[in-house]
């Protein structure tokens, strides 16, 4: 991840929470997936993680789900939240493991 990667990244968070200010409350979850997205792509691409690759590539693919299906997006959300939770247990697993 090149310095620049990160820095247009964080601009566009800052952008972004700017700009929430005027927008629909709809907005925010679809800026958040959006900075989501380029750092799991990001992430994905320094580190090799398969994980991250693969929720950067869905995010990607649905995040248009907003303006067409809302309901769709949000239980999107709530599905990618769960494989998050997901992973995380499985990566706590694998380390615990890695300890011993």
């Amino acid at each position: 991840m090149s310095k620049a990667e990160l820095f247009d990244l964080c601009a566009y968070i800052a952008a972004s929470a700017e700009g929430l200010k005027d927008e629909p409350k709809d907005y925010g979850p679809l800026r958040l997936l959006e900075g989501l997205a380029r750092l799991a792509d990001l992430t994905a691409t320094e580190y090799g993680d398969p994980f991250l690759k693969e929720v950067a590539t869905e995010v990607f693919e649905k995040q248009d789900l907003m303006m067409t299906d809302r309901s769709a997006f949000y239980e999107f959300l709530g599905e990618l939240v769960i494989k998050f939770v997901k992973e995380a247990k499985r990566r706590n697993t694998a380390k615990k493991e890695d300890s011993k």
